[in-house]
């Protein structure tokens, strides 16, 4: 009988962990477009929108914000800017509608501040947002919150590379 519970019970936990993981597999899939708006425009430049349509870039970008560990709790106010993130997937129509559950925001602070929140919670990753702002072509040496992220990427071996690349150390 203990045998039985046990063996229910240890079912029962491999279930709800693989919930999740088919959970984010799935969210996965179903993202077939990103809208990145930059609201930002007028303190920082860059253009307005930019859609990303390439699924492995897609899924790229999901993963790395399902990831984000590095929490932050600032106020949103004041703040300097906004970049919105928006997450589309087919309807049973075939039209586009947002998945609110990953919506995502970057708000821009003043005094070298920044945080990306979504319904997880508030976070920080310098590398995100300066892949966020290739996009919507805003110049990096503009936001002063990549202040420390430029000097640890220039001061790595003196070489720089493209985001979303790993670079490989023998």
């Amino acid at each position: 009988m203990y045998k039985f519970f046990l063996f229910c019970l240890l079912y029962f936990l491999m279930s709800s962990c693989k919930t999740n993981d088919d959970f984010n597999r799935k969210l996965m899939d179903s993202v077939c477009e990103i809208h990145v708006q930059n609201r930002a425009t007028d303190s920082f430049g860059g253009i307005e929108e930019y859609r990303i349509k390439d699924k492995r870039e897609i899924i790229s970008i999901l993963k790395e914000l399902l990831t984000l560990k590095e929490e932050d709790n600032s106020p949103t106010k004041p703040y300097d800017g906004t970049i919105v993130i928006e997450f589309m997937k087919k309807d049973q129509y075939g039209t586009g509608e947002y998945i609110n559950i990953l919506s995502t925001r970057i708000i821009l602070k003043p005094n070298k501040e920044y945080f990306i929140t979504n319904s997880r919670g508030q976070y920080v990753s310098d590398h995100f947002l300066a892949r966020i702002l290739k996009y919507v072509e805003i110049d990096e040496s503009k936001v002063p919150a990549l202040d420390a992220y430029r000097k640890s990427k220039n001061s790595s071996n003196g070489s720089s590379f493209p985001l979303g690349k790993e670079k490989k150390i023998d």
